[in-house]
């Protein structure tokens, strides 16, 4: 076998210029996007290898991917300083791992010689290692997980050994990572039975389903069924949601050389290296095909059946929903192998037949990511070309150990499914600093995402940033919904609150054809065990004042100081907020308030002491969370009324925070004013640090807030 240094190994052949192509294409997208809201940016390479390839001759042709990377990121800042705008970067800092002596040696030569063109050097950091992957990824993963910045790790090693599946799920479980994996199949068939693979295999895989693909005696089939289950373990075992591979072929002969296998956690992510790929190869293939690539390419037509076919699958899959074009990309960009502009064709040709009514269309007539399609009720089922993840097959549900801040372990719900409807909110570790924040993990019922209403800190405008209709409001479908709750209620039997008011207003569709309230408390109502909570500002209460019974439906009211709100929150006024609460209490619903963000402005005392006995004149809540003036980067970022900022003085684990001390002492009033005058002492703290909660003396393991039990 050869060694990694060898010269024939490094050079320049076609398939490494289509694998670099996309790197580098893909890169520049990805720097641009999240460039913008993250000042940092990593690129971690496993296996840097050399920092050149050459041609038969020896003559240097092509610089490896480390430098490929950092080409890219000088471009992007020599573009900037062009145009005269803000760079899309403060610093992209490149981590090159190599293990092999030689390769490392020229990996160092090219470094040096090629960081005196580039011209913005203060901005570019490469940090080369020379070890091997395994053995110091935990180290960089430290590093990178500390700061919580975007990272691209680019994973291409010359074999399969060295890539354990729980170094790529422990680099996946962190934010903003992503991954670009050369997946070595052709390799992994040369050994598939020999005696001392097994321990390799279970290390890549983690999983023993490979055993099984020896059995199939066709290389193609194997070949793809070994892609197709490293897949799985990505989406079903790291818990990443989207996952694409482009096949690689040799360049002498039709035979799979390798896949490039991209994971991310983000749509935009999925459609830009999808987009990518799919122009990269022959229309509709995905790969760099070898020797027959020629033969594709001047076969472009090829494919054009499959637009009729995806009109057929978007009738039957989103058959009497109405959705955004995004909802549509979003719901199936996994499950066909066309790009937008064949969704956008599809949907105008049903338009034309009269199948499908299109609102919201741009200036000119085009499609945008926020028009509206509504799919008629009585399209005729059909088995659409597509493969579909969830259409009669129940959904599953998944269990993951928890540390509780007990310091107890439990075994609970991770999530139904892929997680799109219920999840658990675990981006809160259990605090281990006095500065860590405390938030316990619960469940969200992610039924809709987005607010109507317009508040200044909102950190949905964080959260939502690379949406095209931002924080405007979208239902998911109701039958997923459905199915999703259904099975969570039939099979869970540890009782659990569902909130389905973290990334949506509760009430946000109450005055639509079928309000959310009627349609989701009757699943809860029919059973005791678990309850569904509803987080609101809206004072649109009529249809829960109508739903009989509803035992197992909380709803929460989020309440601010008077001129806190008029200033900051475009919401129905306190005013009505408060007496939509009084008349769901008397009407016998369990009634939980948030009194949060609270903020010192002049005269707080005065009037938070105000808001506190107005609740308390019309109803008796079950119970009070308090929080205060926070702000993730995302969120200050994404306002455009920023005037709140000036008030956050601290860090913490969880965004910028109000100075100690003055929150103690907004703590500290009301709660005073809670357990003295109205002897009320069912109180918590949300997202509010270790530190905070020891000045109060309140125990944080005994915590009980608004998204608990």
């Amino acid at each position: 076998m050869l060694k990694d240094s060898a010269p024939e190994k490094w050079e320049y052949r076609e398939h490494t210029r289509v694998k670099h192509e996309l790197l580098r294409k893909y890169l520049s997208a990805w720097i641009k996007i999240l460039g913008r809201f993250h000042r940092k940016i990593w690129f971690i390479d496993g296996f840097a290898g050399r920092g050149e390839y050459t041609d038969k001759t020896g003559e240097v042709v092509a610089l490896g991917s480390p430098l490929i990377a950092l080409e890219v990121a000088n471009g992007l800042l020599e573009y900037c300083e062009e145009k005269g705008q803000q760079p899309y970067f403060d610093k992209f800092v490149c981590i090159s791992i190599e293990k092999d002596a030689d390769n490392y040696k020229n990996l160092q030569n090219v470094i040096e010689r090629e960081k005196q063109r580039l011209k913005f050097k203060d901005k570019l950091e490469i940090k080369p290692l020379n070890s091997e992957f395994a053995f110091v990824i935990d180290e960089v993963l430290k590093k990178v997980g500390a700061r919580i910045a975007p990272s691209f790790f680019l994973i291409d090693p010359f074999g399969f050994s060295g890539v354990p599946f729980e170094i790529v799920k422990g680099i996946l479980a962190l934010r903003h990572t992503e991954i670009f994996f050369t997946f070595m199949t052709r390799e992994i068939n040369r050994f598939l039975s020999a005696e001392n693979v097994g321990p390799i295999l279970d290390e890549l895989y983690k999983r023993p389903d490979w055993r099984e693909i020896i059995k199939v005696t066709n290389w193609q089939k194997r070949d793809q069924a070994l892609k197709d289950l490293y897949i799985k373990c990505l989406l079903e075992d790291a818990k990443v949601r989207y996952a694409w591979a482009f096949r690689v072929c040799t360049d002498e002969k039709y035979q799979t050389l390798y896949y490039l296998i991209h994971a991310t956690n983000h749509f935009d992510g999925l459609k830009i290296m999808k987009d990518i790929m799919y122009k990269q190869g022959p229309a509709g293939e995905f790969a760099y095909l070898g020797p027959r690539e020629a033969q594709y390419r001047s076969q472009l037509m090829l494919f054009n059946d499959d637009v009729p076919s995806l009109e057929r699958f978007l009738l039957n899959r989103f058959k009497g929903q109405t959705k955004s074009f995004q909802e549509v990309l979003e719901e199936t960009y996994m499950d066909t192998r066309l790009t937008d502009k064949h969704y956008k064709e599809a949907l105008q040709n049903l338009e034309n037949k009269g199948e499908v009514t299109i609102e919201g269309k741009g200036p000119r007539g085009g499609i945008l990511s926020s028009t509206r399609i509504a799919f008629p009720h009585n399209n005729p089922v059909v088995y659409p070309l597509f493969s579909i993840r969830e259409t009669a097959i129940k959904p599953k549900i998944y269990y993951k150990e928890y540390l509780q801040l007990t310091g107890k372990r439990e075994i609970l719900v991770g999530k139904v499914n892929d997680g799109a409807i219920i999840q658990r909110f675990d981006k809160t570790s259990p605090p281990q600093k006095p500065t860590d924040v405390v938030c316990p993990h619960f469940l969200e019922l992610k039924w809709a995402y987005g607010c109507p209403f317009d508040c200044a800190w909102c950190y949905l405008k964080g959260t939502f940033r690379f949406r095209p209709e931002r924080t405007k409001p979208v239902i998911k479908d109701y039958e997923k919904i459905e199915s999703h709750t259904r099975t969570f209620l039939d099979e869970v039997t540890i009782p659990e609150i569902l909130n389905t008011g973290e990334i949506a207003d509760s009430l946000m569709f109450e005055s639509g054809e079928q309000p959310f309230s009627k349609f989701i408390i009757p699943f809860f109502s029919s059973q005791k065990l678990h309850k569904v909570l509803f987080l609101t500002k809206s004072s649109n209460i009529k249809n829960l004042l109508e739903i009989e019974p509803h035992n197992q439906a909380i709803i929460s009211f989020s309440l601010n100081a008077i001129p806190v709100a008029e200033k900051w929150e475009k919401a129905p006024s306190v005013l009505e907020r408060i007496d939509a609460a009084k008349k769901v209490y008397q009407a016998g619903y369990e009634i939980r308030i948030r009194i949060d963000p609270m903020v010192p402005i002049e005269g707080w005392q005065e009037d938070y002491s105000h808001l506190v006995d107005m609740i308390f004149e019309n109803l008796m809540p079950e119970r009070i969370t308090l929080g205060s003036l926070r702000g993730l980067q995302s969120t200050i970022n994404g306002c455009t009324d920023r005037s709140w900022v000036r008030y956050l003085k601290e860090s913490s684990n969880w965004g910028r925070k109000i100075d100690s001390q003055t929150r103690y002492n907004m703590y500290s009033a009301v709660i005073r004013q809670l357990e003295g005058r109205y002897n009320f002492t069912k109180i918590a703290l949300c997202k509010e640090t270790v530190q905070m909660w020891n000045s109060l003396k309140m125990d944080y393991r005994k915590i009980r807030c608004n998204c608990l039990w």
